[in-house]
Parts: C-alpha cells; sequence; structure tokens
C-alpha cells in the first residue's frame, strides 16, 4: 500500500488553515491552537477509509487534505481547442472527524477561434466551497469500503462568455468498495441551477472508476462520465466520456509531504456530432493532475 505522509508534516497548512477559523474544536486548548491535535484526528479519519488513490476524472468518497491543480486541453467537435488551467479544484482540508471542506478555484480557459468565434480566455464560474460529509467507511481488511456525500456551491463570478450568470448547487452520493488491489470508486450528483433553468436546465452526472493498484504507486484505471440534460436547452440530451488512465502516488517528497501525478485521454463515446446545441461538450481530451497531499 501507499505511504500517508505522517502526522508531522504539513503543519505550515494546517497553520494557516487554523488562523483562518478552519480549526474543529479538537484542535483549541486554553493555551492555544494546538496544530498537532488537528493532525491527530486528521490521522485517526484518514485510517479509518480505505488507502486507494483519487482516480482521474472521478471525485472520490475518501477525506483528504491536499492542494491539486488540473490541467486539461480539450478538443471540440467544432474545431475550437480549448486549455483549461486548475478544472475546478483547490485546496482539501479534514475539518472534523469525518468531514471534509474543499476550498475550490474558478478553472481559467484559453480558448481557440472556431467556426467563426473568435479566440476567447476568462475564468469560468467559481465553485468556491464543497462541503463534504462521510458517512460510512472500513479500511483494508475491515470492508473496504466508503460512502459519502456533499454538496458543492458555485458563484457566477466567470468572465463573460464563460460565466452561467447563475448561483449553482450540485449535491452527490460517492461510494467505492474494495477487493484486494482493485477498487471501484463512483459518484451520482445533479447540478441545480438557481435561475436560467430554461437555458441551462438540470443534469445528472454520474461517474464510475475501475482502478487497479501495482507496483507501490502504480494506479491504472478505467473511467466512465454519463451526463443527462432533463431539460434547459440540451434537454433530452446525453453524453458518454471514456477515459483511460494512469494516476502514479503518493511519492514520499519529505517533511510529511508526498506529491501524485496522473495524466489521461478522454472520448466521447455518445452520442454523434451535433452543432448546435453543441453536442458533446467536447469531442476528446488530455488530461493531467497533480497533487500534493499532506
Amino acid at each position: 500500500m501507499t505511504t500517508r505522509p505522517k502526522a508531522k508534516g504539513g503543519r505550515w497548512l494546517t497553520v494557516l488553515a487554523l488562523s483562518a477559523g478552519l480549526a474543529p474544536p479538537a484542535a483549541a486548548e486554553e493555551d492555544g491552537i494546538r496544530p498537532d491535535a488537528w493532525q491527530r484526528m486528521v490521522d485517526a479519519t484518514r485510517a479509518d477509509q480505505p488507502d486507494w488513490s483519487s482516480p482521474l476524472v472521478t471525485t472520490t468518497g475518501l477525506l483528504e487534505q491536499r492542494l491539486r491543480l488540473d490541467i486539461g486541453r480539450r478538443h471540440a467537435g467544432n474545431g475550437a481547442d480549448t486549455t483549461l488551467l486548475d478544472g475546478g479544484r483547490g485546496l482539501d482540508l479534514i475539518v472534523a472527524p469525518a468531514t471534509e471542506f474543499q476550498f475550490g478555484a474558478p478553472t481559467y480557459n484559453l480558448r481557440s477561434p472556431a467556426g467563426g468565434t473568435p479566440a476567447a480566455t476568462g475564468f469560468t464560474d467559481w465553485p468556491f466551497l464543497r462541503i463534504e460529509r462521510r458517512l460510512a467507511s472500513r479500511p483494508a481488511g475491515e470492508g473496504n469500503y466508503v460512502l459519502t456525500v456533499w454538496l458543492t456551491a458555485q458563484a457566477p463570478a466567470g468572465t463573460a462568455g464563460f460565466s452561467n450568470n447563475a448561483w449553482t448547487w450540485s449535491p452527490a452520493l460517492a461510494f467505492g468498495k474494495g477487493w484486494g488491489a482493485f477498487d471501484i470508486q463512483g459518484t451520482i450528483g445533479a447540478v441545480l441551477p438557481a435561475s436560467h433553468t430554461d437555458i441551462l436546465g438540470h443534469q445528472i452526472q454520474t461517474n464510475l472508476a475501475l482502478q487497479y493498484h501495482c507496483g507501490q504507486i502504480f494506479w491504472p484505471d478505467l473511467e466512465a462520465s454519463w451526463t443527462y440534460d432533463a431539460d434547459g436547452q440540451r434537454g433530452g440530451l446525453s453524453q458518454i466520456h471514456l477515459t483511460p488512465g494512469l494516476v502514479v502516488g503518493r511519492i514520499p517528497l519529505g517533511a510529511g509531504l508526498a506529491a501524485t501525478l496522473g495524466i489521461g485521454y478522454q472520448t466521447a463515446l455518445t452520442p454523434s456530432y451535433r452543432p448546435r446545441p453543441l453536442t458533446p461538450a467536447y469531442d476528446h481530451a488530455w488530461l493531467f493532475t497533480t497533487r500534493l497531499n499532506f
């Protein structure tokens, strides 16, 4: 199994989070804030769940502490190429037993001209907070499973042309089960805009990852992503993407830190290309992930 950072690691990030008021009650004592107490709580929380790696696309139900930056390069059927920096990831913190907060960052897009549309750059809307609660879990040897729910809040703070101009709420259920070196992780969720639903509509999103652990740090996987638009301008349409990939980690860096890297190639299986509304949203994409675990 891969080795997680020891309790002494990542104290500088812990102190920053404590200073921001994110410390759980157990981390504060009469004589001041105790980062080590919080880290012990984090270690106990992670010890009660499987030790899998997070897949490339599918959001894991495991609770994590890390900084994450993803980069994507998408090609759409209309000829547009778009580079996405960050991918809506950011800082994950375990703030209490069985509870994680993700402080996301808006994705920056660089889109090439296509079909008479000029090139454009700008930020998408901001998924600023995800609150995650683990409902059940056991580590390897004691069941090797996880069940988690979360809610993501997204603010309409994007650049003109990239913003949906609507607050969005995204609830989801995540699950996972392992058998030896093999595990399955998946999510079932919805995207619920608070306004402009006649255009944006309501989406159902599912992801499923089949993952295998080999050679201490290698996690090859195969992932499927299905999106269904229940209504709105894309009402009744759906799309399926398939992603073979490889995640490598956790690689010890010292001082309790560890690095994780990953790469994958995503292809749209269905439907056939249609220009209006653009479906699938993109035809194929290269995906890269970098994570600093602590």
